[in-house]
């Protein structure tokens, strides 16, 4: 308990001052923004004579009410309690007698119970008075569809008091944010500047859309509050009430994140992915909705355009990575601040610890990077205090990762470049048939294919069970999901997945050669048709195929650093008593607990609840732009999956067009399988159609004549799998799933990118 002035309160103190001083403690602290300075008392504090002999007797000042509960994450209580201005000092302590009381009035109980709050008890903000000449509220986003490319507000002459209680009329006014713009009243005109430069601060500092108030006095803009918008809150880490696309107009995608992550994150790893996105400076780009994940299409080129790009451009030259769009709709383009981009890449790319180790020591580190995990593996298990625990944090695992992190950066370099290059240029010279056919088989066996292939090599005694876990015993469909565990952890998998490729009848390795003498015939062909470019070939495809194994090796030793942590935290939870509960926290929260601080305990229940009702949702669409409701969505009957336009009414196509995944014709029967825990429905011959496939999917293409699936594009996990066993494949088609039903006769033609219905279910 105590009295504190704003912008200096105690970091444990925070939890008593409510969520007004809260703010404005942070505002004044690490913002250059103007707020009058005051102090606030803790919930429950009654020393206020010592509070008299701090203020200044020549001013007055604002006495008004910071609730525990108040502009929390459920709902913003502005205006429902007792606010006191222009206050002489003589007069404070009847002014706190009055704001505390107001608690207890019956609007306030009766807007509390509507959101099921208790009463949590209330602080008091006492803060310079300055007496506005306007004054009035102003939102970084519009509050009802979310864009953020103009600042909306309001304001009354006087005080903003008339405005919250209806007193005044209100004029409304306008700030562009993507280039500065003006449109309102002429008298405001003069501020406007300087108010959006407060506002676009808060903004990027709070990392969501805020709802300000702010006054004009003496000639100088004041901000007197800033709270979220409620409405277009992205997160509610309390409950992990997640849903991005409530934060703004914003186009997402779940091309390639949602091949890696294919059922809902847990909060844990929820925490690691915004980790990413602070590290790289990019806002919510991996994105999120009810646990399911996406990739942000608008920072990204939000971003670019900030570089001076055109928006065109702009999305042309990320198309390969996040998939097509209809035709006709124009991605959002939100405001990108470009220094803190840049000042996190220079970051990364020159972090305060840099690593120590030498170009060499990098290389030996990325080759070895299995067995060091391993290692690191056996002496978390042998751990059993939380103290041992920190220490081992400190002193080996975050400087460890951190020098796996800068090896495997340091290895990437330009070795990666072709994977995004090559393809194009090999289709203006060969065409696209004989491209496609020069692009599958040229691999070899890559990471993302040996828990398939391997298995022949251990029913034919040439490794051993304990060989093929060790090669492939981290691998899995949930591999970057912490709380997931990995086969290695359960060697009975194997037996399974020997079972069901001895079911299959498939003879890998011949497909394989087939697919390579494939491959060769093509090359053969390319030099007789183009003997000149004879050496060009050879040189670019030597580079191309290592860049496609460098990938898959380079994603493969990455997986064990996230093995690493999970044994971490698997400890963590045993040694503080809670188990996988420990997937429920944050890592924030995690590391917290292992120094003693219990205070993310209580947010487990609530947020297992909601997570355990995200994983009974269905994948949602493809691609998402506007406001998403998921209960609304899965009550639809003509809901899609290809994707969610807000208020678009747009039939589902009946074409299943996407990406030549690999080349090949067939026609088949299809079978639909949304989640990888029906794939022993899979009958052989048939033809897959999912919502996209990983690592943990390859034992199934043994039994496939084609694969065609929602997500993905030309470098996504069942393109380059099916290319290299010689299997007809069309990958980010969108609507595959939702036109296509189990039953149905199609032809698949890979080397186009099509799929044409024979005959079939009534969709």
């Amino acid at each position: 308990m105590g009295i504190y002035r704003l912008g200096n309160v105690p970091e444990q103190m925070r939890g008593l001052i409510g969520g007004k001083a809260g703010s404005l403690d942070l505002m004044i602290r690490n913002l250059n923004v103007r707020v009058p300075e005051g102090y606030v008392l803790t919930a429950g504090d009654s020393n206020v004579d010592e509070l008299l002999p701090l203020l200044d007797q020549n001013v007055t000042y604002a006495v008004r009410s910071s609730a525990i509960n108040e502009d929390g994450e459920k709902a913003s209580f502005a205006g429902q309690y007792e606010t006191i201005t222009d206050v002489k000092v003589s007069d404070i302590k009847d002014a706190l007698r009055k704001v505390i009381d107001s608690a207890g009035n019956g609007r306030v109980m009766e807007y509390t119970q509507s959101f099921n709050e208790e009463d949590k008890g209330i602080a008091v903000v006492i803060q310079r008075f300055v007496k506005p000449e306007f004054a009035g509220v102003i939102f970084t986003s519009d509050a009802i569809n979310g864009r953020d490319d103009q600042l909306v507000g309001n304001y009354v002459r006087g005080e903003g008091e008339q405005l919250v209680s209806g007193n005044a009329d209100a004029k409304v006014f306008r700030i562009g944010v993507m280039k500065y713009a003006y449109n309102g009243d002429e008298e405001l005109r003069k501020f406007s500047r300087i108010l959006r430069r407060y506002c676009l601060k808060i903004r990027r500092y709070y990392k969501m859309p805020m709802d300000i108030e702010w006054a004009v006095s003496g000639g100088k803009v004041y901000i007197l509050q800033a709270r979220p918008i409620t409405t277009l809150q992205r997160l509610r880490i309390d409950s992990y009430d997640i849903n991005g696309s409530r934060s703004g107009l914003k186009l997402l995608t779940r091309t390639n994140v949602g091949e890696i992550f294919m059922k809902p994150v847990s909060p844990m790893t929820f925490s690691v992915l915004e980790l990413i996105n602070d590290m790289l400076g990019l806002p919510d780009w991996l994105d999120n909705i009810c646990g399911q994940a996406y990739m942000n299409i608008t920072v990204m080129c939000s971003a670019l355009v900030s570089f001076g790009m055109s928006e065109k451009k702009a999305f042309e030259s990320i198309k390969d990575l996040v998939g097509n769009i209809p035709d006709g709709y124009k991605i959002p383009i939100s405001p990108f601040d470009k220094k803190v981009f840049l000042h996190k890449i220079r970051c990364l790319v020159f972090p305060k610890e840099k690593s120590k180790l030498s170009k060499k020591e990098k290389h030996d580190l990325v080759v070895n990077l299995a067995d060091i995990a391993r290692k690191y593996m056996d002496e978390i298990k042998a751990i059993d205090t939380n103290e041992e625990l920190a220490k081992m944090w400190d002193s080996k695992l975050q400087p460890g990762i951190n020098d796996g992190l800068a090896a495997i950066a340091a290895e990437s370099g330009a070795a990666m470049v072709p994977l995004f290059t090559f393809s194009k240029k090999l289709e203006k010279v060969a065409g696209e048939e004989l491209a496609q056919s020069l692009l599958g088989g040229c691999l070899g066996v890559v990471e993302s294919m040996r828990p398939l292939y391997l298995l022949d090599d251990v029913i034919s005694g040439k490794i051993t069970r304990d060989e093929y876990i060790r090669i492939c015993g981290h691998r899995s469909a949930d591999e970057m999901e912490l709380m997931e565990p990995r086969p290695y952890e359960d060697p009975a998998i194997l037996d399974k997945r020997i079972e069901e490729h001895k079911k299959s009848g498939v003879d890998l390795k011949a497909m394989k050669k087939a697919q390579t003498d494939s491959y060769e015939a093509a090359l053969k062909k390319f030099k007789e048709l183009y003997p000149s470019r004879s050496k060009w070939i050879e040189k670019n495809m030597s580079k191309y195929a290592h860049a496609n194994e460098f990938r898959e090796d380079i994603r493969s030793k990455g997986v064990y650093l996230f093995c690493v942590f999970r044994e971490y935290l698997l400890r963590a939870g045993k040694i503080n008593g809670i188990g996988e509960d420990i997937f429920m926290l944050t890592y924030k929260e995690a590391f917290a607990l292992i120094r003693g601080n219990k205070d993310a305990l209580r947010y487990i229940e609530a947020r297992r609840k909601t997570f355990n009702e995200y994983r009974s949702y269905p994948p949602f669409p493809s691609l998402v732009l506007g406001r998403f409701e998921p209960q609304r969505w899965i009550a639809s009957e003509s809901r899609r999956n290809d994707f969610y336009f807000e208020d678009d009414m747009t039939e589902v196509s009946s074409d299943v067009k996407g990406f030549p995944g690999a080349a090949g014709n067939v026609t088949g029967v299809v079978r639909v399988i949304t989640d990888i825990s029906h794939i022993d429905e899979l009958k052989k011959g048939e033809i897959l159609v999912a919502p996209a496939t990983n690592i943990g999917w390859t034992p199934a293409f043994s039994k496939v004549s084609a694969i065609v699936t929602d997500i993905g594009a030309p470098l996504s996990h069942a393109a380059i799998v099916a290319r290299e066993f010689g299997i007809p494949a069309v990958v980010g088609c969108g609507n595959a799933t939702t036109v296509l039903k189990t039953g149905d006769t199609v032809t698949v033609n890979g080397a186009a990118g099509l799929v044409i219905k024979v005959s079939g279910q009534s969709s």
